[in-house]
This record gives C-alpha cells, sequence and structure tokens, in this order.
C-alpha cells in the first residue's frame, strides 16, 4: 500500500518512474546528447568497436535503461564490432566439471541485436561441454553470420585467421588463450585435439636468480606465422588475446609484453586483450595499440544454475565480490580506409549486479577512467578527458 501510494505521489508530481539505479539525468535525451558528443567519422572512415568478455546467457534486448540501449546503439552503428565469446552454447551434452559458462543457442539472437559482427572463441570456457559444444558454437555462430576464429577441432583449425571485409577494409583476426595454467585454466588444441589456440607459460629462472613464467617459443612463433599469414591479404590484423597470466595489473616484460610485442613484431595492427575481467592499461608499441585488458562486457552468472557443483558456486561468489569486475570500457576507434588510426575513444561502461552492461557518466565512470588514465601512464600512454569519455593519444 505504502509503495504504491508512493508511486501515486509521484505520478501526480509529474515525475518520470526511472529503473532502479538510474538517476534523474539518465533519460534517453540525456544519453541521446551525450552520443552526440562522440567523433562524427568521415564518409571515408571505418568505426571499429571492441568490448571484453561475454558470459551472456539471458536476454537484455528489452531493457528500457537508457545507458544500456545507448550502448549497443553504439555497437550496431559501428561498421565493426569485436567481442570475446566467453562461453559455449549448447543445448545436449554433457558438462566438464568446473566454472561452467554455458548459454541455450537461442541467445545468439541477442548477439545479432547487438550488431556483433566478430568474435574470438579462445577462452578458458570453450571446450566447457567439450568437442560437441564448440562444435555447436561453431555452427551456431556460422549460422548467425558472426566471424569467429581462436578454437577448433585441432590447432590448426583453431590458430587460422578470419577475415572480414567492412567498407572495403578488410580486416583480420588471430587470437588465443594466453596462461602459464594449462590443462588447468582451459583446453589446448593440438595436431590431433580440438581445443583453443594456446599460449603456454613456463618458468624460467633468470641470471639474477628471479623466478618468472614466460612462454613457449613455439606457441609465440605459431602466433607470429598466422599473423604473417593475415597480413598477405588483410588491411588490418586484429590479435585477440583472453589473458590469465600473472597479476592482475602486473605487465610482465617476460610474459604478457613479451607476447604482446611479439605479436606487433610480426605485423599485427593492434592487440585486444582481456580475461582477468578488469580494466587494465593501453600501451602503444611500434605506433600500434596494445589493451592489455578492455575489462567485463556481459557478465551473467545464476548461481541457481551451478546445484550441482558447489565448488563453482564458491568461485562465483568469489568473483562477482570484487566489484573491479564491474567497471569496464569499450574502444570505438575511428580508422581510415586503409586501416590507419584516426581516433581512438574509450566509453565508460558498468555492469549491474545482474551482470548486464551500461554506459557509466558519473562517479563510476571517474573511477574507471582514473584507474585506466594511471595504469597506460605506466605504460608510456596519454588517457584524456573528453565529457564523459576519454580519448588515448596516438603516436606522432
Amino acid at each position: 500500500m505504502a509503495r504504491r501510494k508512493f508511486r501515486n505521489l509521484l505520478l501526480a508530481a509529474g515525475m518520470a518512474l526511472m529503473p532502479f539505479g538510474l538517476r534523474a539525468a539518465d533519460t534517453q535525451a540525456s544519453w541521446t546528447a551525450r552520443l552526440g558528443q562522440l567523433a562524427k567519422p568521415a564518409a571515408d572512415e571505418i568505426v571499429f568497436t571492441a568490448v571484453g568478455d561475454a558470459i551472456w546467457n539471458r536476454p537484455i534486448s528489452a531493457t528500457k535503461d537508457p545507458r544500456l540501449q545507448s550502448l549497443f546503439e553504439v555497437m550496431r552503428t559501428s561498421d565493426l564490432a569485436f567481442l570475446n565469446f566467453e562461453q559455449v552454447l549448447a543445448d545436449s551434452g554433457y558438462p566438464t566439471v568446473k566454472d561452467i559458462a554455458k548459454a541455450d543457442p537461442s541467445i545468439i539472437s541477442e548477439f545479432t541485436w547487438a550488431g556483433v559482427d566478430l568474435v574470438s572463441t579462445a577462452n578458458n570456457h570453450a571446450m566447457d561441454f567439450g568437442p560437441s559444444g564448440l562444435e555447436t558454437t561453431r555452427k551456431v555462430l556460422t549460422g548467425a553470420g558472426i566471424a569467429f576464429t581462436g578454437a577448433g577441432v585441432n590447432v590448426a583449425q583453431a590458430i587460422k585467421p578470419v577475415v572480414i571485409e567492412k567498407k572495403g577494409l578488410k580486416v583480420a583476426l588471430v587470437a588465443l588463450l594466453v596462461s602459464p595454467q594449462f590443462p588447468q585454466i582451459g583446453t589446448a588444441a593440438e595436431d590431433n585435439a580440438p581445443g583453443v589456440a594456446p599460449i603456454h607459460g613456463a618458468q624460467i629462472r633468470q641470471p639474477d636468480g628471479k623466478v618468472v613464467f614466460a612462454p613457449w617459443e613455439q606457441d609465440v612463433a605459431r602466433m607470429q606465422a598466422a599473423i604473417a599469414e593475415a597480413r598477405k591479404t588483410a588491411d588490418l590484423v586484429a590479435v585477440s588475446l583472453h589473458i590469465h597470466w600473472g597479476g592482475l595489473e602486473e605487465i610482465d616484460a617476460t610474459g604478457k609484453q613479451l607476447i604482446t610485442h611479439a605479436a606487433i613484431d610480426a605485423g599485427a595492427d593492434i592487440v585486444l586483450g582481456h580475461g582477468p575481467h578488469v580494466v587494465n592499461g593501453i600501451e602503444h608499441y611500434k605506433n600500434k595499440p596494445i589493451f592489455y585488458s578492455i575489462g567485463n562486457f556481459v557478465y551473467q552468472f545464476n548461481l541457481d544454475h551451478y546445484a550441482l557443483f558447489p565448488s563453482t558456486q564458491d568461485v562465483i561468489k568469489r568473483l562477482q565480490s570484487d566489484k573491479r569486475q564491474y567497471a569496464a570500457t569499450m574502444a570505438r576507434i575511428i580508422l581510415s580506409r586503409t586501416g590507419q588510426f584516426r581516433r581512438i575513444e574509450i566509453l565508460p561502461v558498468g555492469l549491474t549486479d545482474a551482470g548486464d552492461p551500461h554506459f557509466e557518466a558519473d562517479a563510476r565512470a571517474e573511477d574507471t577512467l582514473t584507474r585506466l588514465t594511471r595504469l597506460s601512464a605506466a605504460l608510456g600512454t596519454t588517457i584524456r578527458r573528453e565529457n564523459w569519455y576519454a580519448t588515448v593519444d596516438l603516436p606522432k
């Protein structure tokens, strides 16, 4: 009764009822105005948007939150949209006993609604339902017209570049899972076994006695060969790295940095990192941008789905308790028709407690951009505030 009375008082005062968590300023008109502040690409330029990890098993397209709808408007109106497809699609088969990220194949309609064109399947959840789950995932993505790479029936298929053309620009993607924790963290594809394109790691002792992790040389060489192959036909080569390696903020010269620099040395134009589920810094190496972690994108875990896996419930509770994992970014990149970087915008993203994404323009946005600015400065990159978002200084 009290709730109904409060609602009637609001209506009588002419106040719009806002979804829980929204401010009065978060109207569709206010967000339309904010989107109008983003750079307008020229007719001969291409807009490439990139977001991070998507664990997406529940529809959100009908959500009325203008912050969410504005986020997906930016994705849909770009020429090319990328994300890490961190889940398996399956309607039959058996799960592995681990922290499973599974969705029904029907969820693919949300990805097409969102305007997703290009995804990585090289992550620690690609094999959560075994080979049959991977095959279903590949078939559903193909049927939806979404280009993908990173996992396959063998390592040759997993590492093979995929090429997509937008407005005359040919973009190639090479995707890998980077971790010194195989096989605990994921299933590496082999010559005659399914899985993801891997970069393993091993402990080495440096001359000063310090023990560090370093990548397997043969895995790095395989990545570089795939990049060189993509370079033959593509105008822009992107490398997606799902990174489960060391400290969340640590950019170790023997591990993460060595791998990303090796990708650029082989001919990559941009590295899109994700996996830690938190935002990390941006580096320019040989004038090419490296995103060490874009952050989460959709992060939908329902504990009820894991009743038969108590240990997995514990993992999910721990992940959900880290609020850094509910702050993310979207990279909006403007390219020339030949793949040259014209502008990089960083749009702050927040996630609800249920794991649904939306743009931010308040204190949470400030926190995210401040963190990104600090971590990028350590890598020699300047981030500048532009109204509610930020831009990345490009090398001269």
